[in-house]
């Protein structure tokens, strides 16, 4: 029995009926992975960071690896390297607050990363040389001697 008027009470059965509804079509257009457009669904919660994007490039000499990481400090990552394997790790914290008038807002993002990345071919690890500018990170590996591009003659017969 409802404690309010019918010409109040059914209202709002119907509108929660409605809002029951919306939500039961919405958690089954997640599971499907697409909404009545056929467009792909979003998650209702943003991914954590996966580390940086990386540019590898490859020079007559050396392998040069360029890791995006804005915000950190070099103390917030390490690089490591073997003879054929470049390995970046880090944590990325990242807190923002905001006050105005009649609001307080405060926003955290952290996360943890690992890039393992296959190198071309072997580099000389001892010789490795790293730079950070403006959110940079610039990995410079010399190639092993065994690795660089030799010329072959070719005798003709």
């Amino acid at each position: 029995m409802s404690l309010l008027p019918a010409e109040i009470s059914r209202p709002l059965e119907r509108l929660g009926q409605r809002l029951h509804a919306m939500i039961k079509g919405s958690q089954a257009e997640s599971q499907r992975g697409s909404d009545a457009s056929g467009s792909a669904a979003r998650p209702l919660v943003r991914a954590a960071y996966g580390g940086p994007t990386l540019d590898i490039e490859e020079t007559d000499d050396a392998v040069i690896v360029r890791a995006e990481l804005p915000g950190l400090q070099p103390t917030d990552f390490t690089i490591e390297t073997t003879a054929d394997r470049l390995i970046l790790r880090g944590e990325k914290r990242v807190e923002s607050e905001e006050r105005g008038r009649g609001f307080y807002r405060v926003e955290r993002r952290y996360g943890a990363f690992v890039r393992n990345v296959a190198l071309p071919c072997r580099v000389e690890r001892d010789r490795a040389e790293a730079s950070y500018r403006d959110g940079v990170l610039k990995v410079t590996l010399p190639k092993a001697e065994t690795a660089k591009a030799r010329p072959i003659q070719i005798r003709v017969a």
